[in-house]
């Protein structure tokens, strides 16, 4: 198992993932994964939804960490294709994992809130939807055909409250207040999507790649923080194991800042979470780097990291 990984990666894997872990992580790359959907709430309520799917005969799964959220069962998939709940944006494929993010953010009706890596719209469509279409969210993306993606799902679903902005979010400033709430899902070696039967997935990994994504994460979580106002939170996530992309940068990000953050405690009841690391490469983190949270891959759910950095007021 691991064979056709880098011989690298997967030696890191073992220094990373908890003691025990590593056979049951590597045997995740090669499953299927879960057929995950969102309950989209722009265009139908939970109960509706769950009756619709029981008239056509889907078959599904309620995750109960979050009502919103459901495994849909692969033998119904062809029923759920003809339904056409997914076009009429009443559903949307999302990873569980995916999820989580935007309930760390705990976005509210009327906030200013600011996606600085949006596309495709998974993240930004569902903080719109816990908004329930109210306030105002300014999504950054600096890939054109991404951000032409990214518009294309959020008027699929109904979010209507989004101004976009087709940038590089290094460079994105605030032409207007500061934001309450700020989302950095950052582009990074997206170590937990790595598929065994599908070599593009992790062609391009080595360690060149992970210093090149670091690079680019400090810059964006460090143009974020210049635009939280006093009191706001800052969700900084990524779907890698690296370190170097994860618990350091958040740690470079806390002694950059020298003072003003911290990192709030994350907890997801009934979701399983491991401890953050604290120690790489003879380096030891921050002691409010332990605050951080590691979603291991499961049936269900793909590896995630994510910070809630907030700025005191």
């Amino acid at each position: 198992m691991g064979k056709s990984f880098p011989p690298l990666f997967v030696d890191r894997l073992r220094l990373i993932l908890p003691s025990g872990e590593h056979a049951d992580v590597l045997s995740h790359f090669s499953s299927p994964s879960a057929l995950s959907a969102r309950i989209n709430t722009l265009k139908i309520g939970r109960d509706a939804c769950w009756a619709a799917l029981k008239e056509r005969g889907i078959r599904f799964q309620e995750v109960l960490w979050w009502p919103l959220a459901l495994i849909l069962d692969p033998a119904s998939f062809e029923l759920v294709r003809a339904s056409g709940y997914f076009e009429r944006g009443w559903l949307y494929r999302q990873n569980l994992s995916s999820m989580l993010p935007a309930l760390a953010l705990n976005p509210q009706s009327g906030e200013r809130i600011l996606d600085m890596c949006a596309a495709p719209g998974s993240k930004t469509t569902q903080i719109a939807a816990l908004m329930e279409g109210r306030g105002t969210i300014v999504a950054v993306e600096a890939v054109r055909s991404r951000f032409y993606k990214l518009k294309t799902v959020a008027d699929g679903l109904g979010a209507g409250n989004i101004t976009y902005c087709c940038l590089d979010a290094r460079r994105f400033r605030s032409k207007d207040a500061l934001f309450d709430k700020i989302l950095v899902d950052v582009p990074c070696s997206c170590e937990a999507r790595f598929r065994f039967s599908d070599p593009k997935t992790y062609a391009f990994w080595s360690p060149r790649k992970i210093k090149e994504m670091v690079r680019k994460q400090r810059g964006i979580i460090l143009a974020a923080s210049r635009l939280l106002t006093p009191g706001g939170v800052l969700v900084y996530a990524t779907c890698t194991f690296a370190p170097e992309e994860n618990e350091g940068v958040v740690d470079w990000f806390l002694r950059k800042a020298e003072g003003g953050w911290d990192v709030a405690p994350l907890e997801f009841p009934g979701v399983e979470t491991t401890p953050a690391l604290m120690r790489w490469e003879g380096r030891d983190f921050d002691p409010r780097v332990a605050r951080c949270c590691r979603i291991l891959p499961t049936p269900t759910m793909e590896g995630f990291f994510m910070a809630k950095i907030t700025r005191l007021g």
